[in-house]
């Protein structure tokens, strides 16, 4: 009987060795405690409004506490994601062969990527949060390191915020994508063009690369291209030493802020301005003669392409 019990006890030590090992490197004593009563929390975990956070190692007090906040920040982000994954799921991607709770984790996995880059999760701070560390000390070395615990104030209705939040910053992806791609048929300028087109893109790096989304943003900017690629320059005017040219886009006039390239083996003295639109040049043709049929050319460019005419000067 002894022997047995002495056996069970041996084993229970042997058990609770890591443990010991993990709160305390050997050749490292207790040092320091704040508060110097380690408060209930640390080990009572029983309230549902506050997020907690286990013994996070630091070489500084600093360090510690940084982990200690990432933890808090991962266990709030895991907490939001779960309940969104319910929500929104309609915006991801769903795999025919794929085992739904791999699916699930995967797509928790992302919402909390997309989470951790929110002002409120960047706004969490640790002045709101309990904090309770140990400080440990190696004589012999004179070595020490820090273990911090926190407890993060995260109510149920803070939780609901965080959701309706990250709702509506994806409801707002999503109508910034259709009111860009319907825009191709009312843009007024080729800067607009530009503009919503960096304004796509940047939305491109707000989402995974496998958000179904991304197709229909690469869609939209193909539009655009095209729309760039379906710009003409339209003779307004063309006398003796001025012209005038406007862009045109689908029969409506455009425009553009730019300075065209202007080009010519015999004119120069090139003058640019623009009238409600419309680009204005006046120059010298002094060294043009008729009989070579001599002209100018004119050129925009809009995004990777370049709208151009060759216009014959009059004289």
């Amino acid at each position: 009987m002894f022997l047995a019990m002495k056996k069970i006890l041996i084993i229970a030590l042997v058990m609770l060795l890591p443990v010991c090992m993990m709160a305390q490197k050997k050749g490292f004593k207790l040092a320091e405690a704040n508060p110097t009563e380690k408060p209930k929390w640390v080990t009572d975990k029983e309230n549902i409004d506050y997020i907690y956070v286990k013994g996070q190692e630091g070489a500084t007090l600093a360090d510690a506490k940084g982990a200690a906040m990432k933890g808090v920040v991962d266990e709030i982000s895991q907490s939001v994601a779960v309940k969104v994954e319910g929500e929104i799921i309609d915006n991801a991607i769903m795999r025919v062969n794929n085992d739904q709770s791999e699916f699930q984790q995967e797509y928790i996995n992302k919402t909390k990527t997309k989470l951790a880059k929110m002002p409120a999760i960047q706004g969490i701070a640790i002045q709101n949060a309990d904090v309770y560390y140990e400080r440990y000390y190696n004589k012999k070395s004179g070595e020490e390191y820090f273990v911090v615990y926190l407890r993060y104030p995260f109510s149920q209705f803070e939780r609901r915020d965080l959701i309706n939040a990250y709702n509506e910053q994806e409801r707002l992806i999503n109508e910034k994508i259709k009111t860009y791609m319907d825009a191709v048929e009312t843009v007024s300028s080729i800067e607009e063009m530009t503009t919503n087109v960096a304004l796509l893109n940047g939305l491109k790096k707000e989402l995974d690369e496998e958000d179904s989304r991304i197709n229909t943003i690469t869609t939209a900017v193909n539009l655009y291209y095209d729309a760039y690629k379906s710009i003409i320059v339209e003779v307004v005017e063309n006398r003796p030493g001025h012209m005038a040219v406007r862009l045109v886009y689908k029969g409506r006039q455009i425009t553009t802020s730019q300075k065209p390239t202007i080009s010519s083996d015999c004119a120069n003295g090139f003058d640019v301005k623009y009238v409600d639109g419309v680009c204005h040049v006046d120059f010298d043709s002094s060294y043009c003669y008729p009989q070579d049929d001599p002209e100018i050319k004119i050129s925009f460019r809009a995004g990777n392409y370049k709208a151009a005419k060759q216009i014959r000067i009059k004289f």
